[in-house]
């Protein structure tokens, strides 16, 4: 049983995400400070640079650490991801069990010819996301042909 890796490019839009993140939390950050400064104590300001700055820390170290730990496997009986920062999660679910495969990219996923599969039982989901285009797309159809022949063998048994 072999893992597989991400491609660099999903290190890069991990590190872009991370980026927009920092700027959305830190320009909140000083647009808050500077309505209510006068407001609260200076101890709330400093308070609130020190999520900044923790951001900031954040944003260089988190991920190369969630790319180096996120690993996917595919195989003709389970499916099986993963992935995290501090607590790293396997989840795996068996392919008879899935319901509905979605392939979806979002804009930042998009602009670097990345994409995510989603995988849906009766009681979760499992995703991978990172994937390049062709990667996903071949899960995708694996997914779907090992359903089918696991629909057609249990139709088979009950007759």
């Amino acid at each position: 049983m072999k893992y597989e890796k991400l491609n660099k490019k999903a290190l890069i839009c991990m590190y872009v995400q991370t980026a927009i993140g920092f700027v959305i939390v830190t320009v909140s950050i000083l647009i808050l400070n500077i309505l209510f400064q006068e407001d609260w104590p200076h101890s709330v300001s400093f308070i609130l640079y020190g999520v900044i700055g923790a951001y900031f820390l954040y944003l260089f170290v988190a991920p190369k650490i969630r790319y180096e730990r996120y690993r996917y496997i595919l195989t003709q009986e389970e499916f099986e991801v993963r992935k995290g920062l501090i607590i790293v999660t396997t989840e795996i679910v068996p392919i008879e069990r899935l319901h509905k495969i979605e392939v979806s990219s979002g804009p930042i996923l998009r602009a670097f010819g990345l994409k995510e599969v989603v995988a849906t039982t009766a009681g979760s989901n499992i995703k991978v996301s990172y994937l390049d285009d062709a990667v996903a797309d071949q899960i995708s159809q694996h997914l779907k042909k090992r359903i089918n022949t696991i629909t057609v063998e249990e139709r088979n048994e009950t007759r």
